[in-house]
């Protein structure tokens, strides 16, 4: 069989020809619940589902137990449904190899799921998942549901509002991605509330800016804006909100240091000529496109000398932050201060 995508994953679900065995993983958590809920209405939907769909959760169960159910015969069905979840296949070499002896005589009436969503699979960095999902690829299909681009988000969320009786326009849901983040179901979740207020007519950015949350990226760069444009007030005002609502300081620096790192980026890139999409094909912006334009129109009015320095001040934050006992707040605060003192260098 093969590595597919999703566009194969649609296919072979509307064609109904399916793969005994599936490894289901990757960054986008809501594309993953999908198309699962997709594989059982179609697989196990019928009448005696209770008979033909069995799911096990890591915690109470066993290979053998789940090895077992695929053997067994549908019930007025043309399959045994099986949804493994979050099974951790790489703590268990006997686990593996049980599998393994499994894919070579696959009963043609099962379809068996193993569906990766709290369990982070990084085949670059882990020598056992990318072995296991090679068996599965083998033997079934590995489908790697990747974050989707920022266009490919935006273009969801248009054709969603119009199923609520409403209409965002492209730039605006660009905008509600770039205040509330790029995770679907959230945008969803948000998207519904500002459509329920909107209540028929087109979403407009003050709709967006009075309804919707605003993820701790937004809220962080809010933060730097303030910084970049030498307002102690207000970048302090930002910074003590964050305090109020308890947000972990670790996490404050880290959104910083990101936006940091970011302009310099995008600085290095215009020196060589390099473009914005080049920028975010190279590096992990798919889906969070915003940060590129974000950081391309926030690095014009500093210098390089200003952002080497500022990265500098960040990275000695963070060392002190996670080797001393310092007051993480006050070093924070001591942190923004330098930042913002090095912006008249």
């Amino acid at each position: 069989m093969a590595r597919i995508g999703e566009k194969e994953l649609k296919e072979q679900i509307k064609s109904e020809s399916f793969s005994n065995v599936y490894f289901i993983y990757g960054e986008e958590g809501y594309l993953k619940e999908f198309y699962v809920k997709k594989l059982k209405d179609k697989l196990a939907g019928g009448a005696f589902s209770d008979f033909n769909f069995h799911q096990y959760e890591a915690k109470n169960s066993s290979i053998d137990d789940i090895l077992q159910t695929a053997q067994t015969l549908p019930m007025m069905a043309e399959y045994v449904f099986i949804l493994v979840h979050d099974y951790p296949l790489d703590k268990s070499s006997s686990d593996v190899d049980a599998l393994k002896e499994f894919f070579k005589d696959i009963p043609e009436t099962c379809v068996l799921v193993f569906w990766y969503d709290s369990i982070e699979i990084d085949l670059k960095k882990n020598a056992k998942w990318k072995s296991i999902e090679g068996a599965f690829a083998k033997a079934g299909s590995s489908v790697n549901l990747e974050k989707r681009s920022e266009g490919e988000i935006a273009k969801l969320l248009v054709n969603s509002a119009k199923k609520r009786n409403c209409t965002i326009d492209t730039n605006n849901a660009r905008y509600l991605i770039s205040v509330s983040g790029n995770d679907i179901q959230t945008l969803f979740s948000e998207l519904e509330k500002i459509c329920a207020y909107a209540s028929g007519r087109e979403i407009t950015k003050q709709d967006i800016d009075s309804l919707a949350v605003k993820s701790l990226q937004a809220r962080v760069y809010d933060l730097s804006k303030y910084i970049l444009s030498s307002n102690a007030n207000g970048a302090y005002s930002v910074l003590n909100t964050l305090f109020s609502q308890k947000e972990e300081p670790i996490s404050i620096l880290a959104v910083i240091s990101s936006c940091y790192i970011d302009m310099y980026r995008v600085k290095c890139a215009k020196a060589a000529n390099v473009n914005e999409t080049e920028i975010a094909n190279h590096y992990t912006y798919k889906g969070r496109e915003f940060l590129i334009r974000n950081a391309s129109r926030d690095c014009r009015n500093i210098s390089f000398d200003a952002l080497r320095n500022s990265i500098d001040v960040l990275q000695k934050a963070d060392e002190l932050m996670k080797s001393s006992s310092i007051d993480k707040n006050l070093l924070l605060e001591e942190t923004i201060a330098k930042l913002l003192l090095n912006n008249t260098r």
